[in-house]
């Protein structure tokens, strides 16, 4: 998952955003027929599969999620993937509750992986895409299919352990379903707590670890190693030299009740990829609580992409040099009242040069410069701007 513990994302040679986004929509109106060459591979290969009811459902459905991922994949390689991992989850641990192996299960998967390859080769000789961008395509596949069948296999593993009645078990499902989307209520999550043997603290920390963490803990922490993303949740309590032992980089969520640690960990989790893209200080610690306002501003890429984009548009009529001194000094005459002799100084420019950028800017931007709300926007899209760019 590079050095961030993401899943693996090749990157494309020599390509663009633009191009991503070329080849996703090359590839989405063949979907439909893609994914019924997949299914009738899969009833034909594993007959298992193709039983009527659930199974032939489950089936496709599966398919049908992980080959649209894909897709967003090959656009946009931060596209969410937890609803797939989850599915991939769920499979496997459907196998283990029937008594099965996993090996139907990863033949199933080495057939889609095979046809969408067949696929992806056709669609690479009608439109001729180069060698390098065809080797990305299979790097990224290959990746995607091996990260998928663990998911399944984590699956399988933790309903083993269920079934065998260890404690091990409950506390990963325990973890789960304190980390998903939504509050667990406080009488479920006190029964289930009681059983898995987790003192429940006032409050927990999400930490998010880069590679998975050896360093043993003592019952008041719950730890998914296997993740994806691995991460352990403990008492916000928890100090800095407690984590830096680790062995490894990790971020640290804000607090949050033990019901909702799933905006701990979502945070932790952002904390972490922006250390590793240098928006944030290289540190063996994050602690998210002093970064919040840059959590906030780049916490959602594409959306603060689109905000500069609209709210700093007067400015890309200009070369990039001069878009760039125009920025530096909006920002600073956001910051300082429109005050030239501040901005000079913030800017380390002669107070003329200052009056001449601002009357360059309020003809770009008219009267939207008295809007406060307008100022407020074109504020947070340049600091955000600024935060990615130092990241780059």
């Amino acid at each position: 998952m590079s050095a961030r513990q993401h899943v693996p994302v090749a990157r494309l040679p020599g390509e663009e955003v633009p191009r991503r986004a070329d080849l996703a929509a090359l590839m989405r109106p063949a979907l439909p027929a893609l994914v019924d060459g997949i299914v009738r591979e899969v009833w034909r290969a594993v007959p298992v599969y193709a039983r009527p009811g659930s199974y032939g459902r489950v089936t496709r459905d599966g398919v049908e999620c992980a080959v649209a991922l894909f897709v967003d994949l090959v656009e946009d390689p931060l596209a969410p993937r937890d609803e797939l991992y989850e599915t991939c989850r769920r499979l496997g641990a459907g196998e283990a509750h029937e008594g099965r192996s996993l090996d139907d299960l990863q033949a199933a998967y080495r057939v889609d992986t095979r046809v969408g390859w067949r696929w992806i080769m056709r669609l690479g000789r009608r439109h001729r895409l180069s060698s390098p961008v065809m080797a990305w395509l299979a790097e990224l596949l290959f990746g995607y299919a091996d990260e998928l069948a663990r998911m399944s296999i984590r699956g399988h593993r933790e309903v083993l352990a269920e079934l065998d009645g260890t404690r091990a078990g409950l506390r990963r499902r325990l973890l789960r379903l304190v980390t998903r989307p939504g509050a667990l209520p406080p009488d479920a999550l006190a029964d289930l707590a009681a059983a898995a043997g987790w003192p429940v603290p006032a409050e927990v920390v999400a930490v998010a670890a880069e590679e998975p963490v050896r360093t043993p803990w003592g019952p008041e922490a719950l730890a998914d190693l296997e993740a994806p993303q691995p991460f352990l949740l403990l008492p916000a309590s928890v100090d800095e030299c407690d984590l830096a032992g680790l062995g490894t980089r990790v971020a640290v969520g804000p607090p949050a009740e033990p019901g909702a640690a799933a905006h701990s960990l979502r945070w932790a989790r952002t904390a972490l990829r922006l250390v590793a893209d240098g928006a944030l200080p290289d540190a063996p610690v994050t602690w998210c609580v002093e970064h919040l306002t840059t959590l906030w501003l780049l916490g959602d890429i594409p959306l603060v992409a689109e905000v500069a984009r609209r709210e700093l548009a007067p400015l890309a009529r200009f070369p990039d040099r001069t878009r760039h001194r125009l920025g530096e000094t909006l920002l600073s005459w956001l910051q300082n009242g429109g005050n030239s002799e501040k901005i000079a100084v913030d800017l380390s420019v002669h107070p003329q040069t200052v009056r001449y950028r601002v009357r360059q800017l309020k003809q770009a931007f008219g009267e939207r410069l008295e809007d406060p709300d307008a100022r407020f926007a074109m504020q947070a899209a340049l600091r955000a701007s600024g935060l990615r760019s130092r990241g780059a």
